[in-house]
């Protein structure tokens, strides 16, 4: 299958824009004019079910929803498309639109490595023994566009691109081999895979002469938006040959396979690339977010731990959608995903019990939605610190927050692990 992506402008020539309902396409035309939208042909044809538009959980995925933004911005950008002003008279307002639904990622600041008192661009170190990579070709784009994905910021944004990362691919040497405790690096972007294997080889080269690395990680959605990048493309073959040079170097390789629906995982062409991902011996652990109207239901999780399962894959974290969108529409009250996750188990073979969850990744904390608990008459919620900042007193304690059935956000976590004392008991 050659692929084929399409763009706000692009999209609206296709006969899948012409069969929307007249209100979905209002909502399409005023909505990517403020969030950027991709899509490609694999997606279109294979994984949504147009019958069920606007309700099919992958349309919901791909495409903006109205309630992204603040209704008021809505409305006004609703009656100027309506007016019939052009797009270059119509910018201005988008812009200043645009610039409200920006996501905050807090203390961005402790988490750029340093060296010598100079930040070493492209490189975040959230943890003591994990340093992300974000080298630029990276970091522009991936197959499709998740409707969620709080980074679409960078994309076609050349200043914001050229700020978070780095073109050099022995830039972060010098700081990898500084701090001998860094045993992991990922790859990430956008999609580390949307690159040719002998330029993504470029940047992994000088890692792999690192003897303090010991596993390179590949963070990607590419198995899930388009499999032919392991089956079909040019270098293919290439691709798979440099997971196993990667091996043969001495490291640990693991693909880490972002899924969010079963559909994902269905198709013969998914379950073709990840036997042959699979026999070059890289491990592949599965992880996504849970998000509203898409997969916030037991069953869709089971379905799709057990079919991870059965295709030699490993279930890994449940994430919690991260609190740097201004909008809540993806999010879900945290007593209901606690509830999902712990029913979906229930559901599920015994080796899915690997999987983790419900985990909240914003703030530079990973920390674990571990229960409820009741102290006296009152009930709480208990998070636990998975993984924490460096010279940080927060990894492994555990906190209490107020339990509400309708709470969704757990507020700021880098405040509340910083707190000496065990619980936070009160609002």
């Amino acid at each position: 299958m050659k692929f084929i992506s399409y763009n706000n402008i692009s999209f609206k020539k296709t006969k899948y824009y012409q069969q929307l309902p007249l209100e979905e396409k209002n909502v399409f035309d005023i909505l990517s004019s403020v969030f950027h939208f991709k899509v490609n042909n694999y997606v279109l044809e294979h994984l949504i079910n147009w019958q069920d538009v606007p309700n099919d959980p992958i349309y919901k995925l791909i495409f903006p929803r109205k309630d992204m933004l603040l209704p008021t911005d809505f409305h006004a950008l609703s009656l100027l498309y309506q007016s019939g002003l052009d797009q270059k008279t119509l910018m201005p307002f988008i812009e200043k639109v645009k610039k409200k639904m920006y996501p905050e990622v807090k203390h961005s600041e402790t988490s750029i490595p340093k060296i010598n008192g100079k930040r070493v661009r492209g490189l975040y170190s959230n943890f003591e023994t994990i340093v992300s990579l974000f080298p630029d070709p990276m970091v522009k784009t991936c197959h499709s566009y998740c409707s969620y994905c709080f980074r679409w910021i960078m994309f076609n944004n050349k200043e914001a691109q050229q700020n978070s990362s780095y073109s050099d691919p022995n830039e972060p040497i010098a700081f990898l081999k500084a701090h001998p405790k860094v045993t992991d690096v990922l790859f990430t972007g956008a999609d580390p895979l949307v690159l040719k294997a002998e330029t993504l080889q470029k940047y992994i080269d000088p890692v792999l002469e690192i003897d303090s690395i010991k596993v390179i990680r590949i963070s990607s959605k590419s198995l899930a938006w388009w499999p032919y990048r392991f089956t079909t493309d040019k270098d293919a073959d290439n691709l798979l040959e440099l997971f196993k040079y990667i091996q043969s170097k001495g490291k640990h390789l693991n693909f880490c396979a972002h899924f969010t629906h079963p559909r994902e995982l269905e198709n013969d062409v998914v379950k073709e690339a990840i036997q042959r991902i699979r026999q070059t011996g890289t491990i592949i652990r599965c992880q996504g977010p849970i998000v509203e109207g898409i997969n916030d239901t037991p069953e869709a999780w089971s379905t799709m731990w057990n079919a991870q399962i059965a295709l030699g894959m490993i279930p890994y974290y449940m994430f919690i959608e991260a609190d740097h969108n201004l909008e809540s529409c993806f999010r879900i009250p945290l007593a209901k995903a606690l509830e999902i996750f712990q029913t979906a188990q229930k559901q599920t073979t015994g080796l899915a019990r690997t999987v983790r969850g419900p985990v909240f990744m914003n703030d530079l904390h990973r920390t674990l939605l571990d229960g409820v608990t009741t102290i006296g008459d009152q009930k709480f919620f208990v998070l636990k610190s998975l993984q924490a900042p460096p010279n940080t007193i927060g990894e492994g304690t555990i906190k209490l927050i107020p339990y509400h059935e309708t709470t969704k956000d757990a507020g700021d976590l880098m405040a509340l692990f910083s707190n000496k004392n065990e619980a936070v008991l009160n609002a």
